[in-house]
C-alpha cells in the first residue's frame, strides 16, 4: 500500500518549499521540521522531491559520502530486505540532504538518518516530536508545520513544555550565536495562546502511579500481601506529592480559621440554620448540574444564541442572562486541576480529561453587571429583594462575559431574539430590559427551565440520587420559618445574612481542609485494591481470603499485555486447540498499533483457524469490562445502560485485529516485503509490534510452565521462535 503521495503544486507545497528556499538562501540549515504525525512527515518530504522545482541541499562530494554510508548500512541487512520499498525510497531523499525520522521507520533506517544528520549530511530533517526527546541532535533552525496536535481526545495547542523541548533544538552550542524557530500557521492563533505556548511555564510533574492487576497479584503472592501493598504506596512519588501538600493546607486552615473567628456571629441561631440550608441547597444544585454541564449534553444546538441561562459562581448569584455564543477558552485561561483532584484522579484519567474539557468550553453570556465595568471591576448586579425586576444600584450595565460551563446553574426554556449588533450599548440595554421584564413577570415563581430528564436526556442512578438530594434540600429550605422573610425587601438584614453566609462558607472550607489533611492517598489506594481484588476473585485468580490461586500464579507472569484477559483465555481452553501460528496471530491483538486504512486480509486457513478464537477473545473482554464496571474499577462515560454499553464497547474495541493476518503469514514464513505490500502500516510499526509480541509469548511460556502446562508452554515458545526470522 502506498503512503504519502505525490501532491501537486498546491498551497501547502508552495509554503514548505518557500520556507526551505529561504532557509537555504540565508544559510540557516541544518533544519528540523517538526510535524505531529508520521504520514505528515513523509508527505512534506515528498513535497520537496516533486513538482517543477525539486530542492537539493548537497554537493557532489557529499552525495558520494552519503552513498558510501548508505551502502555500508545495507550490508547490515538481509539481501531480500535490501529491496524493500521503504529502503529504496529513502535513498533519493538522503542523496539530496533530506531525511525522515519517526517511529514507523525500520530501526536500521532511523539509525542511518541519525548518523547522516549528526555528520551534517542531512540538511533538512522531517521528524515527529519524539526526535527532540532523547537524541542529542541540535540544528540551526526548527520549523513547526503546525502548532496543534491531537492528544488522543482532541486537537489542542502545544503545551509550553512541549514547545520548549522541540524549539530548544534550534541553536548548536559552540557553532551558532542564536537559534531560529519558524511557525507555519494555517489558521488564526490568539496572541494569548501564542504567548502561553512560547513563554509559559511547563506543566507540573504529577505522579501517575497506578495499581494494576499485575502489581496486586505479585504483592499478594507474598506472605503479607496487603501490608506490602501499603509499603509500596507509602514510599511512592504519588504519596510524596500528597504529603508535600499537607503543610500548605495547614497554613490555609489557620488563615481561614482566624478569618471565621473574626466574624462575631452565633452560628447556632435560626439565621445560621437558614444560611446552612441555603448552602446545602446550593451545593445540591451544583452536584445536580454537574451531570448536565458537559459539552456532550449542553450542545451548541441547546445553547443557541438567545437561550436563557442562570449563572452562579459560588455565593455570587449573577441571575439570568442570554447566550450569545459558544467557544473554547485559550489554554492559559483554563484553570488547572487542583492538586488534590490531580492526585486523586491522575492527569490522564477519563475524569480529569472530562473535567478539563468542561473547563475549556465556555459560553458568552449577555448579563447584568454591577457598576465599575469600565474600570475593570466585574461583579454581578444586585436586585431589590421582593422586586427582582428592579436593580438595586445605579450604573449597572448589560455586558457580554465568558462563562465556564460549570457555572451554569440552570438552562431556561425560553429563547430571546437578540439584536444583530451587540457591540452597541443601546442594543445590549434593550436585551437587559427584556431580562428585567422576565424577572418581574416570574417574581415569586420559578422561571421555566429545560427539563433535565426529557430535554437534556439525563438518566442513571447517580443523576436520580442527585435530583432527590436537591429536591429534599429545596423543600427543607422553603419550610424554614425565615425563608419567606429572606426573599422580601426589609424582611431580614441582607448584610447580616451575607456575614452568616460568609462564616458558614469559611467553616465548611475549614472542615474540608481538616478532612483532606487527615485523609491520605493510602486510604484511596485501599479502596482501589479492594475493588480490583473483587474483580480478580470473580475470575478465580484470588480466593475469598485474598490468596493467589493456581490461575492467579499464571497471571503473575504477564506484564506485556492485559494480564486478566490473557489468563482467562489460557484457562477457558481458547489457546489449547490452536497451533503455534494461530496462537501468535491471536496474541497480536494485545499489541497497540496505529490506525490503518488498508487492513491486511485474513483469508483461507488463517480465517478458518482464527475466526472462532477472535470471537472468544471479544466475549471474554466483554465479561471483564462488565465486572470492572460492577465493582467500580471502570467508569462509564454516561449514566444508564447506554453509558455501560459504551464503556464495554470501548474496552472490547481496544483489541484490534489489524496485525492478525500479518503475524499469521509472517509466522508461516511469508516474505516481509510481500506482507508490507498488503497494508499501509509502517514497516517500523510492524517490527516493533513483533518484538513486543515475542516478549509476550515468552511471558506466556513462563506462565504455562508455572501452572504445569508443559504442552501449552511449548506452543508459546514455538510461536515466539516463528517470529524470529528475516
Amino acid at each position: 500500500g502506498g503512503r504519502g503521495g505525490d501532491s501537486g503544486e498546491d498551497a501547502s507545497e508552495v509554503d514548505i518549499k518557500k520556507i526551505m528556499k529561504t532557509i537555504r538562501a540565508r544559510d540557516l540549515y541544518p533544519v528540523i521540521v517538526f510535524s505531529f504525525s508520521r504520514r505528515a512527515c513523509e508527505t512534506h518530504a515528498n513535497d520537496l522531491m516533486t513538482g517543477k522545482t525539486q530542492l537539493d541541499f548537497t554537493t557532489q562530494e557529499q552525495k558520494e559520502l552519503i552513498r558510501q554510508i548508505y551502502d555500508n548500512a545495507l550490508l547490515c541487512m538481509a539481501e531480500e530486505d535490501r529491496e524493500l520499498a521503504c529502503v529504496q525510497k529513502i535513498y533519493p531523499m538522503l542523496e539530496r540532504g533530506i531525511g525522515i525520522h519517526h517511529g514507523g521507520l525500520l530501526p536500521i533506517i532511523k539509525e542511518l538518518v541519525e548518523i547522516l544528520f549528526g555528520e551534517s549530511l542531512v540538511k533538512c530533517l522531517f521528524a515527529t516530536e519524539t526526535f527532540a526527546m532523547g537524541l542529542n541532535m541540535p540544528a540551526r533552525t526548527c520549523v513547526f508545520t503546525e502548532v496543534e496536535k491531537f492528544d488522543g481526545k482532541e486537537m489542542r495547542v502545544l503545551q509550553p513544555g512541549e514547545y520548549t523541548q522541540m524549539a530548544g533544538r534550534a541553536g548548536r552550542r559552540g557553532k551558532d550565536d542564536r537559534g531560529t524557530c519558524i511557525l507555519m500557521l494555517d489558521k488564526k492563533l490568539d496572541k494569548e495562546e501564542l504567548v502561553h505556548m512560547t513563554c509559559g511555564t511547563g506543566s507540573a510533574l504529577m505522579s501517575e502511579f497506578k495499581l494494576t492487576y499485575y502489581s496486586i497479584l505479585n504483592l499478594l503472592r507474598r506472605a503479607s500481601g496487603e501490608e506490602d501493598a501499603e509499603y509500596v504506596i507509602q514510599r511512592s512519588f504519588h504519596q510524596f506529592q500528597h504529603t508535600r501538600e499537607v503543610p500548605r493546607k495547614k497554613r490555609e486552615l489557620e488563615t481561614i480559621t482566624a478569618e471565621a473567628d473574626g466574624i462575631q456571629l452565633d452560628m447556632s441561631d435560626a439565621k445560621a440554620e437558614l444560611v446552612r440550608l441555603q448552602n446545602a441547597t446550593r451545593d445540591a444544585r451544583t452536584a445536580l448540574m454537574h451531570h448536565a454541564v458537559d459539552p456532550e449534553k449542553l450542545t451548541r444546538d441547546i445553547l443557541k444564541p438567545g437561550r436563557l441561562v442562570r449563572v452562579r459562581d459560588g455565593d455570587d448569584e449573577w441571575g439570568w442572562g442570554a447566550v450569545v455564543g459558544v467557544r473554547d477558552l485559550p489554554a492559559e485561561a483554563v484553570p488547572p486541576l487542583e492538586p488534590d483532584k490531580a492526585s486523586e484522579w491522575g492527569l490522564e484519567s477519563e475524569w480529569a480529561k472530562r473535567e478539563m474539557r468542561n473547563r475549556r468550553r465556555a459560553i458568552d453570556v449577555l448579563i447584568h453587571c454591577g457598576p465599575g465595568v469600565d474600570e475593570g471591576v466585574l461583579r454581578p448586579a444586585k436586585r431589590i429583594l421582593g422586586r427582582p425586576g428592579k436593580l438595586a444600584e445605579k450604573g449597572c450595565t448589560c455586558e457580554i462575559i465568558p462563562v465556564a460551563l460549570r457555572l451554569v446553574d440552570a438552562v431556561g426554556a425560553m429563547v430571546l431574539t437578540l439584536p444583530r449588533d451587540l457591540t452597541d450599548a443601546n442594543a445590549r440595554a434593550q436585551v437587559g430590559l427584556a431580562i428585567n421584564e422576565l424577572h418581574h413577570r416570574f417574581q415569586g415563581k420559578a422561571v421555566p427551565e429545560l427539563d433535565l430528564e426529557n430535554d437534556l436526556r439525563l438518566d442513571g442512578d447517580e443523576f436520580h440520587e442527585s435530583m432527590g438530594r436537591w429536591l429534599r434540600s429545596e423543600s427543607e429550605l422553603r419550610a424554614h420559618p425565615l425563608y419567606a422573610a429572606s426573599t422580601k425587601d426589609g424582611g431580614l438584614n441582607e448584610k447580616q445574612i451575607e456575614l452568616y453566609r460568609k462564616k458558614a462558607s469559611l467553616m465548611e472550607r475549614a472542615r474540608d481542609l481538616k478532612k483532606e489533611i487527615k485523609t491520605t492517598q493510602l486510604s484511596k489506594f485501599r479502596d482501589e485494591l479492594r475493588d480490583r481484588s473483587r474483580v480478580l476473585t470473580r475470575f478465580g485468580m484470588l480466593d475469598e481470603e485474598g490468596t493467589v490461586t493456581h490461575k492467579g500464579r499464571a497471571a503473575c507472569e504477564i506484564d506485556t499485555a492485559d494480564e486478566v484477559l490473557v489468563t482467562e483465555l489460557m484457562f477457558n481452553g481458547c489457546f489449547v486447540a490452536m497451533d503455534h501460528h494461530a496462537l501468535v496471530a491471536l496474541c497480536s491483538m494485545f499489541m497497540p498499533v496505529e490506525k490503518t486504512n488498508e487492513v491486511y486480509p485474513l483469508a483461507g486457513a488463517a480465517k478458518e483457524a482464527l475466526e472462532g478464537p477472535v470471537k472468544q477473545l471479544r466475549e471474554a473482554a466483554k465479561a471483564i469490562a462488565e465486572a470492572e464496571i460492577d465493582f467500580g474499577v471502570r467508569s462509564q462515560p454516561a449514566e444508564g445502560e447506554d453509558g455501560r454499553h459504551e464503556a464495554v464497547t470501548e474496552y472490547v474495541d481496544s483489541f484490534k485485529d489489524a496485525l492478525v493476518g500479518m503475524v499469521y503469514d509472517w509466522s508461516k514464513g511469508t516474505n516481509f516485503d510481500a506482507i508490507m505490500r498488503g497494508t499501509d502500516m509502517f514497516e517500523g510499526t510492524f517490527v516493533r509490534a513483533a518484538r513486543r509480541l515475542d516478549e509476550l509469548m515468552m511471558e506466556l511460556h513462563r506462565a504455562a510452565r508455572a501452572v504445569g502446562s508443559t504442552e501449552l508452554a511449548d506452543s508459546f515458545e514455538k510461536g515466539a521462535e516463528s517470529l524470529r526470522h528475516g
